[in-house]
C-alpha cells in the first residue's frame, strides 16, 4: 500500500467510536453541572478538551483555578475537597502536589487544583502552566485533531508515547506542537527522519535550527524544553521508525506487536553460549509513585554499573523493572571471575612526598617501579561481579536513591535457575537481544 492509504486505514485504529464520544459528553455535562454547583472556577484541558484523545483512552482533565494570593495549603485543601465532591468515586494521587482521580458516569477524571496566573513566567508550580498550554493550542489544533491521533497512535504502538519516567517518550503536548508545526502526521515523520540530537524546533517562530540538545521550544515559555523528558534513545527510535515507515509503509506500525515468548530452554542455551555473568538484584518495592520510583531505579542501576566498570568486570548492559511488590536491577558482565590480585597505581618517581607515602604503606607485597612509576600488588575483596555487587550495595546503599536506597538494604542476588523463575524473562530477552 502507498503511505497515504496506510494512514487512512490507521485512522480507524486511533479514532474514538461514537459510543465513546457519547460517554465523554455525558460525563462532561454532569461534571460541569457539579462544578457549577460548587461555585469554583475551572477549565477543561488536555486531550479530551481538544478532541485529540486516542481511541480507548478517554479521560477528562479539569483544572480548578484559585487566586494567586491563596496559600499552597489552602489550595491543596480546597482542591481536594472539590475533587472529592464532584466525583462518583475517587483516590488521592500525587504529582507536584496532591490531586483527585476518579470517575464520573464511568469515565475517568482528574481534578487538579492550580493557581490562576496572569503571566506563565510567574507560575508557582508546573501545573499552573497547563491552562496556558490549552489556551495556546485550542484554536491552532482545530482541523488537525486526527493528525495528532495518528502521531500518538504511531508512538503508542511502538512503546514511546508518554513523558513519564517509566517511558521517557513523547508527551501529548509535544505531539500536538509537532502537528501544529509540521501540519500533519505524514509531514512530521518525513521531517523527523532528518532530526538529530541537536535539532531545535521553535514552534512559535516557525523555524528549525541547531542547538546543544534536541529541544522543542515551549511557545508559552521559550526557556522551557517540551522534549526535556524524551530520552535520546527514544528520539533515535522515533527517527528510525519514521524512516522505516516511509520506506515500507504498513499498518503494523500502528498496532502493538505482541512479542513472541522465548522458551525457557532457548533462553538457557543462549545465556550458556554467551558465557557471561548474568544476574539480578532483587529487593522490596518502596511505597512511592512510579514517577519517583523509576528515576531512583535508573540511578541505582547506573551507580552499580559504574562500580562494575571500575572493578574491571566489563559490564555490557543493565536494565531495571518493578513488578508487583518487588524491584529488579539486572546486569550482564563479560567477566565472570577475576583474579584475586590486581595492580594498584602509584605516583611517578619524581613525586618524592607521595612516593614515600606509597612505599611505606603496609602491604602484603613489596611495591615496584615500572616505566618510571611506582606500583603495588594488592588483593581484591571479591573476585566475581555478584560478590562485588553485594559488597557495594552493603556499603553504598545510601547513595542509590532516597527510597530505593532504604529498601535495597535488604536484598538478594539471583542468577541461573533462580533468576529465570522471576517475572523478568521479557526484560532479559530485550536486554541481550534474543530473537524469538
Amino acid at each position: 500500500m502507498k503511505v497515504e492509504e496506510v494512514v487512512q486505514k490507521a485512522l480507524k485504529l486511533v479514532l474514538p467510536e461514537e459510543e465513546e464520544v457519547r460517554r465523554g459528553k455525558e460525563a462532561e455535562e454532569e461534571l460541569r453541572s457539579r462544578l457549577d454547583g460548587l461555585g469554583v472556577e475551572y477549565v477543561f484541558v488536555g486531550s479530551y478538551a481538544r478532541n485529540t484523545w486516542l481511541k480507548g483512552s478517554l479521560e477528562i482533565d479539569v483544572f480548578l483555578l484559585f487566586p494567586e494570593d491563596m496559600t499552597k495549603e489552602e489550595l491543596r485543601e480546597r482542591g481536594l475537597e472539590a475533587g472529592k465532591a464532584v466525583l462518583d468515586c475517587y483516590e488521592i494521587r500525587y504529582a507536584e502536589h496532591p490531586y483527585v482521580h476518579g470517575t464520573v458516569k464511568g469515565v475517568e477524571v482528574d481534578v487538579v487544583p492550580c493557581y490562576k496566573i496572569k503571566d506563565p513566567k510567574n507560575i508557582k508550580s508546573a501545573v499552573d502552566r497547563t491552562p496556558f498550554h490549552h489556551k495556546w493550542l485550542e484554536s491552532r489544533i482545530k482541523g488537525k485533531e486526527n493528525e495528532v491521533r495518528l502521531l500518538k497512535g504511531f508512538l503508542k504502538a511502538n512503546g514511546i508515547y508518554g513523558a513519564e519516567y517509566k517511558v521517557r517518550g513523547f508527551s501529548g503536548y509535544l505531539c500536538e506542537l509537532l502537528i501544529i508545526f509540521y501540519g500533519s502526521f505524514l509531514e512530521t515523520v518525513r521531517n523527523a527522519r532528518r532530526w538529530t540530537r541537536r535539532t531545535v524546533i521553535d514552534v512559535a517562530k516557525g523555524e528549525v535550527r541547531k542547538g546543544e540538545v534536541f529541544f522543542v521550544v515551549d511557545p508559552v515559555d521559550e526557556d522551557r524544553n517540551v522534549a526535556a523528558n524524551l530520552s535520546i534513545d527514544n528520539l533515535a527510535k522515533f527517527v528510525h521508525l519514521s524512516r522505516e515507515f516511509l520506506d515500507n509503509p504498513s499498518l503494523e506500525f500502528f498496532t502493538t506487536r505482541q512479542k513472541k515468548e522465548v522458551e525457557s530452554e532457548t533462553l538457557r542455551k543462549v545465556l550458556r553460549e554467551r558465557g557471561t555473568a548474568f544476574f539480578a538484584v532483587k529487593f522490596r518495592r518502596p511505597d512511592i509513585v512510579e514517577d519517583n520510583l523509576y528515576p531512583q531505579l535508573e540511578r541505582a542501576s547506573r551507580k552499580i554499573f559504574e562500580f562494575l566498570e571500575r572493578e574491571n568486570f566489563m559490564p555490557l548492559r543493565y536494565t531495571y523493572k518493578a513488578a508487583g511488590e518487588w524491584c529488579y536491577l539486572l546486569f550482564e558482565c563479560q567477566v565472570r571471575e577475576i583474579s584475586r590480585v590486581f595492580r594498584r597505581i602509584g605516583p611517578q618517581f619524581e613525586d618524592e612526598g607521595n612516593v614515600r607515602k606509597f612505599i611505606t604503606k603496609k602491604r602484603e607485597f613489596a611495591p615496584f617501579i615500572e616505566n618510571g612509576r611506582w606500583w603495588a600488588f594488592e588483593m581484591r575483596k571479591f573476585t566475581t561481579p555478584e560478590e562485588g555487587v553485594k559488597f557495594y550495595i552493603s556499603s553504598h546503599w545510601h547513595t542509590l536513591g532516597k527510597n530505593v536506597g532504604e529498601s535495597i538494604r535488604e536484598f538478594e542476588v539471583l542468577s541461573g535457575e533462580n533468576l529465570l523463575k522471576e517475572p523478568v524473562i521479557a526484560e532479559i530477552c530485550e536486554m541481550i537481544g534474543v530473537r524469538a
